[in-house]
Parts: C-alpha cells; sequence; structure tokens
C-alpha cells in the first residue's frame, strides 16, 4: 500500500516530468474511478494546465487552472508515465493524455480514486478528513504527541496508523518505527513517555526520509520498484535475526493489522 514515501516520490518524480503539461483528453475506463459523474470529470479536466504537483497525507493534488484532482492510491493503485505509442494496459482505469506523455492510472484491488475539489473547497476537504501533522511539520513534538495521546488507552501501532496524529504512516513504515524506537507494538499510547515520544518523532522522519533516498517500496512512475524493501529492518523479516540483538522476528496482528517486531528489542 503506498503510505507517504510511496506518495511523496510519485510527486517529486511527476513534478520533473509534467508540470506546464496540458491534459488534451481524459479516457475513463471505469466510472467507479471517479467521485465524479464521468462526463463531468472529463469536462472539467480536459484542455486545463497541470501547473503543480502537492501531497497531504497520502493524497496527491494535482493544481489545475481552477480546480484540483486529488488522488488517493489505497491499497495498489499508482501512476505510470509512458510514452504517447503507449497501449493500455489492464487495469488502466484513467488514462490523461498530455502534450508530451500519457498518464495512465492503474488499479488492480480498485480501491483507490480521485475527484475534483473546487480550489476553495480544498482545506475544507482536508479538515473533514481530520489528518494529523506531516511528519516535518514543526509542531510535532513530544508535547503535542502526549497530548494527543493522553487519554487514549491504546495500542500505540494504532495510533501511529491512525491518521488524526501523524498523516502518512501505514503499516510497514509503523513496524519500522517502533522498531527503531525500541518500543512494543502493543504498549499503550497513553504510557509512552516524553522520551519515548521523542524516539517515535526522530525516527520518524529518519524512516521516511531513508526511504525517499531509495524511492519507497512500490513501483514507480517508470514501473521500477523502489529499493528501500532491502533497507527494512523488521517488516517482512519473519524468522530472520534481528539486526541489533540476533533474536528471531516475530509476526502477530495488532489490530488486525500483520505487525512485525523483536520480542527483544521491543518488550
Amino acid at each position: 500500500m503506498p503510505e507517504l514515501a510511496e506518495v511523496e516520490t510519485t510527486k517529486r518524480d511527476l513534478r520533473l516530468k509534467i508540470l506546464n503539461q496540458r491534459i488534451k483528453k481524459v479516457e475513463v475506463n471505469l466510472d467507479k474511478v471517479v467521485f465524479n459523474k464521468k462526463d463531468d470529470f472529463i469536462k472539467k479536466t480536459e484542455n486545463k494546465t497541470i501547473f503543480d504537483i502537492k501531497r497531504r497525507g497520502k493524497w496527491l493534488i494535482f493544481e489545475l487552472d481552477d480546480i484540483y484532482i486529488i488522488i488517493h492510491f489505497r491499497m495498489e493503485g499508482r501512476f505510470y508515465l509512458k510514452d504517447k505509442t503507449s497501449k493500455k494496459e489492464k487495469h488502466d482505469y484513467v488514462i490523461f493524455y498530455l502534450d508530451d506523455y500519457n498518464l495512465h492510472y492503474n488499479d488492480p484491488r480498485l480501491f483507490g480514486n480521485m475527484q475534483i475539489i473546487e480550489k476553495e473547497k480544498l482545506d475544507d476537504f482536508f479538515k473533514e478528513k481530520k489528518l494529523g501533522l506531516e511528519y516535518d511539520d514543526a509542531n510535532l513534538t513530544p508535547k503535542y504527541l502526549k497530548k494527543c495521546f493522553s487519554n487514549h488507552n491504546t495500542y500505540i501501532k494504532n495510533m501511529l496508523l491512525d491518521q488524526s496524529y501523524i498523516t502518512g504512516i501505514g503499516n510497514i513504515y509503523a513496524d519500522e518505527i517502533l522498531f527503531r524506537s525500541k518500543i512494543s507494538p502493543w504498549k499503550k499510547a497513553c504510557k509512552l513517555s516524553i522520551k519515548e515520544l521523542e524516539g517515535v518523532i526522530n525516527n520518524t522522519k529518519i524512516v521516511f526520509e531513508e526511504s525517499l533516498k531509495y524511492k519507497g517500496t512500490y513501483p514507480n512512475i517508470d514501473g521500477k520498484r523502489g529499493i528501500y524493501e532491502k533497507y527494512l529492518q523488521v517488516h517482512k523479516r519473519l524468522g530472520e535475526k534481528c539486526y541489533i540483538c540476533g533474536e528471531i522476528l516475530k509476526k502477530d496482528k495488532v489490530g488486525q493489522r500483520g505487525t512485525y517486531y523483536c520480542p527483544t528489542c521491543q518488550k
């Protein structure tokens, strides 16, 4: 599932290629992928220019002349940037035909979506989503998290997955953050000390910056997969030895989410 690092990688790569490109034609091959009516979506996006590409949490945002297109990839949504002679592939449900490229939205699991938002309504949209702070926001401090978590007798793993506090963290990165912070995923969020919360914040920044360096863990716009999986310390390493203590890594469920951890380092 694309998390903050994967969406940010997509944003950065697309900004290098398609800024100021005109959307000459839009093809919607499955109506449910767009929240707006298909004909309305096409009418409002065709012949518009992509002036900027932004990100908020796990949302990708295209700024056009007078509207935004906002995209959430969910489980397996992705963009592929192809040349103008490229053919439609299976699961290519929306195609933007640009001046120099074709931008294909591909989604095998069909959980992702995109929609048009009027420019003056974008802030309200994200307020309704109750998204928390970005990982690099100066307001993300131990005191902020302490206040957020103080009344929550909930596992810290679940709180990291809740987008209301720190936005953009998904299952892979929650496991990595907690391992590096030496915190059990079952520890109650309200029990974390200021020092532990400082570790969570610092390791969130470290993990995301490392992942961005290696272009995440997901296929990018050129179809090549990011290589950060090679550097994961616990996630998907069931049965392997912990790099820190040598203990065998385990997997269990926390809130119905598969969770990888070290039983020694994360007591």
